[in-house]
């Protein structure tokens, strides 16, 4: 059950940042952060993909709907 003081954690701060744009290797290009939730943009070796964070549950959440406490196993997931 999250407490009314954790949800206000989570929900406080909704931000943009681009990782990409200096870590041309690494395998998140930009993340915006919703509060409960982080959208991703994600490299593929065709393009990119776009999957979630859930910091309440601790989870990467594919495209796909697949969710992994795993970083790389829903990128993977994502740009199949």
């Amino acid at each position: 059950m999250i407490t009314g003081a954790m949800t206000t954690w989570l929900m406080v701060s909704i931000f943009s940042d681009y990782p990409g744009f200096l870590n041309k290797g690494g395998l998140v290009e930009a993340y915006t952060d919703r509060g409960a939730i982080v959208e991703m943009i994600v490299r593929c070796p065709v393009g990119t993909g776009i999957m979630s964070y859930s910091k309440a549950e601790r989870l990467y959440c594919s495209s796909k709907h697949n969710c992994s406490p795993v970083l790389r196993t829903a990128v993977e997931d994502t740009c199949r």
